[in-house]
């Protein structure tokens, strides 16, 4: 099943400039595949900055980092095959590195949805 952080406010002070998603396969054999997208508002309706779609080897965790700068909110969705064994925890950081608080999901905090939002 998919999972989404769902909307994340971003019309807050020092808002998020950065979001970074860490992705840690726990699999000790399989390798996860990992579709991933991010969504920014910039005043209107979401708009897709980010589709992606790779591979975890069991037992590595990655770091991917997308920026946010100007956006009113945001919004990553993720779907993961091959295992369970895939935790995907998202973070931001304002424009002087300070991780938010407010804006971090964890993987456990995530909500499933059914599918991936559909991107052009």
């Amino acid at each position: 099943m998919a999972n989404t952080t769902g909307v994340i406010q971003n019309n807050v002070p020092n808002p998020a400039a950065m979001v970074t998603v860490i992705l840690s396969n726990d699999d000790v054999s399989t390798t996860g595949i990992v579709e991933l997208e991010l969504f920014v508002s910039f005043g209107g309706a979401l708009t897709p900055i980010v589709h992606e779609l790779f591979s975890i080897s069991p037992l590595i965790t990655m770091i991917r980092t997308y920026s946010v700068a100007g956006g009113a909110s945001f919004e990553v969705q993720y779907n993961v095959s091959n295992t369970p064994d895939v935790i995907i925890n998202v973070f931001s950081t304002d424009s002087g590195g300070n991780l938010i608080g407010a804006q971090r999901v964890l993987s456990i905090e995530t909500q499933e949805i059914s599918q991936l939002k559909p991107v052009p």
